[in-house]
């Protein structure tokens, strides 16, 4: 499960107002269209994931509804807490196990951990951008 959820993270994230899922899938469709069978081959090559576990979907159903339902803090995302989980489990009637809760939590982290880095690109970049301004200024 936290394979296919680091591979969709990273496709999920934003670029320039698109996710990377969508840039890729809207290169892969022009590749093919114009006949391009080895760009399209890269391009089907970085959309590939893992295998989803579907034994444990219930897992990624519960953790996405969570996290919809979780608002960001002034530095981005805010972690699920317990009042959380618990919350969703007494509202739902959802029945979780300790494995389940702790696979919710591992979810989490990955996606905490990819939002973070996410961020920091954006930092560099927008960093990258004021230098360059300030440059041009002179």
């Amino acid at each position: 499960m936290t394979a296919y959820a680091e591979r969709a993270f990273e496709l999920d994230r934003w670029e320039e107002g698109r996710t990377r899922r969508d840039r890729l899938s809207s290169r892969l469709e022009r590749a093919i269209r114009k006949g391009r069978a080895d760009i399209a081959a890269e391009l089907e090559a970085e959309l590939a994931t893992p295998e989803f576990p579907a034994s444990v979907a219930y897992v990624w159903s519960a953790w996405r509804r969570i996290r919809r339902r979780k608002a960001p803090g002034f530095n981005g995302h805010n972690p699920i807490e317990w009042p959380d989980i618990d919350a969703f489990i007494r509202r739902t009637g959802t029945a979780l196990d300790p494995f389940d809760i702790d696979l919710i939590e591992a979810l989490d982290d990955l996606f905490l951990a990819k939002m973070a880095e996410q961020a920091g690109e954006h930092d560099r970049e927008a960093a990258l951008k004021d230098g360059l301004k300030s440059i041009e200024k002179r």
